[in-house]
């Protein structure tokens, strides 16, 4: 995961503005060096020299931001507490700050703590309504919790200022799903994958289309994802749906061949061929 940095210009900028004592020469090659090492991602010498900063200047106003890339270092490290650590601290001199909200939010993430992820991306939102992660985070977390009015409300704000994105299309398409709209719903999934294609959302637009009776509707994009991905199980799965819809039982038994020789989900295979007729069970 790519996390932002804060190069040096910033800090001393900040530390000018905001009345802390002058940079020390130390304090400023250190901060350099720490930026230099982030960008090449070397992130246990950013974490070494950025302590070394921390503790030559520990009152310095403007450590806040050496916090947060303390943290970003030790996040990269999947050292997550000590990421929290890092950024509680700097959160601690400057409450308000969206990158540490941001950065914070990103570590409950991954230590899979929705709620307080959800507490800092309102809070960096609050502070900054134009920032452009947390709007989309904050909305397909409300997605994934069931707010799906709060979710669409993010959504189009995001779209609206930054334009159409492949996961908020998807969420979108779930809770058109989700309400029995499966029109909205497969238009969302095709958005999604025109923005971003992949064989596992193809397969998820086809399956949709395919549990509300509209197959038959798919058979531009069935032949498409046969031609583009044809070791997919799935595609061949969906054909042998669109195959079943027209009658056509020979081409139907084939199609159920190729699917099992690419090794299709079982389950789906066993949901979607339950009933159908003719079909030998394997």
């Amino acid at each position: 995961m790519r996390l932002r940095t804060i190069i040096i210009s910033i800090l001393t900028v900040c530390a000018l503005h905001s009345g802390a004592q002058t940079l020390t020469a130390t304090y400023v090659e250190l901060a350099d060096s720490a930026d230099r090492y982030i960008r090449q991602e070397r992130w246990s010498d950013a974490e070494r020299v950025i302590v070394k900063a921390l503790r030559h200047e520990p009152a310095n106003k403007s450590n806040y931001l050496l916090w947060s890339n303390l943290g970003t270092a030790r996040t990269e490290m999947k050292d997550y507490d000590g990421a929290l650590e890092a950024f509680d601290i700097g959160l601690a001199s400057a409450p308000s700050s969206t990158i540490l909200l941001t950065n914070r939010a990103r570590v409950y993430l991954a230590k899979g703590e929705r709620n307080a992820a959800m507490t800092d991306l309102d809070k960096a939102l609050k502070a900054d309504s134009t920032l452009q992660w947390p709007r989309k985070m904050r909305g397909l977390l409300r997605a994934s919790g069931g707010d799906f009015e709060g979710a669409l409300s993010d959504f189009r704000t995001y779209t609206d200022r930054f334009g159409k994105d492949a996961a908020v299309a998807e969420a979108e398409g779930d809770i058109a799903s989700s309400r029995g709209d499966v029109t909205e719903a497969t238009d969302r999934f095709r958005e999604a994958y025109s923005l971003e294609p992949d064989p596992q959302l193809l397969g998820k637009t086809l399956l949709t289309a395919h549990l509300y009776g509209r197959i038959e509707e798919m058979e531009d994009l069935i032949t498409e994802g046969v031609r583009t991905y044809p070791r997919d199980g799935m595609m061949y799965l969906m054909r042998a749906m669109l195959d079943k819809a027209k009658y056509q039982n020979s081409a139907m038994e084939q199609d159920l061949k190729m699917a099992r020789e690419f090794g299709v989900d079982p389950e789906i295979y066993e949901l979607l061929t339950r009933n159908a007729a003719g079909t030998k069970k394997h």
